[in-house]
């Protein structure tokens, strides 16, 4: 009798070690999921971060450029009416003096 007793409370005690076993892995599944999550959402939030920082980077960097641009227009725009304000005359004259020799 005393055998059968101490059969029963071993499988009592292998079953609550089993359920409490899958309880202790369900939990550990769940805190897994949970970091999994925080994890994921981490990587999201750096990732828009980056591209944000790279999109702002890039308009900075653009707008840089096309100033440059624009400067280096405006001064080759300079430059040249400088360089035929001074023809101007004389190609004038030239255009006059053959549209008297034409006529």
């Amino acid at each position: 009798m005393e055998l059968i007793k101490q059969i029963k409370d071993a499988e009592k005690q292998a079953k609550d070690i089993v359920e409490k076993a899958g309880q202790d892995a369900a939990l550990i599944l769940e805190e897994a999921k949970k970091q999994g999550d925080d994890l994921l959402k981490q990587s999201r939030q750096r990732r828009t971060k980056a591209i944000d920082d790279a999109v702002s980077t890039a308009e900075q960097d653009g707008k840089s450029q096309a100033d440059g641009i624009t400067q280096t227009g405006s001064e080759t725009i300079s430059a040249l009416k400088e360089s035929s304000s001074a023809k101007i005359p004389t190609c004038v004259e030239k255009v006059l003096s053959r549209l008297q020799q034409a006529s």
